[in-house]
């Protein structure tokens, strides 16, 4: 019986102890771009002046996303349907330019990830960013490019992610505004 209770407490504290481990992994994820409590919730108006002013850097960041052959070689294999940009370990699918683009907008942007999309469809990009809690209501903002307009109607349908508000920016370019209320 003592020995069960010991192996009991041993096993406990492994198990917080590994908990523990994974939590400030997670919390101080030193592989990120920037650090997780970087990113930042944006209002639709905050996102439209930074496009604005940075239309050719968001432009060829989506490019050089979009046209990654490693990334989509990447993407294919992980059966996802999506695949994100947001590590330093991802700097192996861009060459030096593309990296520093890609940098550039998340230590002025704050997204939480750089997404390219497929799930069976044409191939899209998109930027989430973090989420404001207020009351019982959650609000998130996402900055898109979509290849047509088939497939912004499409992900415009309810049930389809996001479920929000489309507003467009330019040819292609929408802010997307999700509210969730608990």
């Amino acid at each position: 019986m003592k020995t069960l209770k010991k192996v009991v407490r041993g096993l406990t504290v492994l198990g917080g102890v590994a908990f523990i481990t994974w939590f400030l992994i997670m919390w101080f994820d030193y592989d990120s771009i920037i650090p997780p409590n970087a990113i930042e919730y944006h209002t639709k108006e905050e996102i439209t002046n930074f496009y604005r002013e940075n239309k050719a850097l968001l432009n060829s960041v989506k490019d050089s996303v979009l046209s990654s052959k490693s990334l989509l070689r990447a993407l294919d294999r992980s059966n996802e349907g999506d695949i994100d940009v947001w590590f330093q370990s991802d700097k192996k699918y861009f060459d030096e330019e593309q990296w520093v683009n890609i940098v550039s907008v998340f230590e002025n942007l704050h997204p939480y990830m750089i997404m390219m999309e497929r799930k069976g469809r044409p191939l899209i990009f998109y930027m989430p960013f973090g989420s404001l809690e207020e009351d019982d209501t959650t609000k998130r903002t996402y900055l898109y490019w979509f290849p047509n307009e088939e497939e912004r109607e499409y992900h415009e349908k309810p049930g389809v992610f996001p479920d929000g508000v489309f507003t467009q920016l330019d040819e292609g370019w929408y802010i997307v505004e999700e509210t969730d209320t608990r």
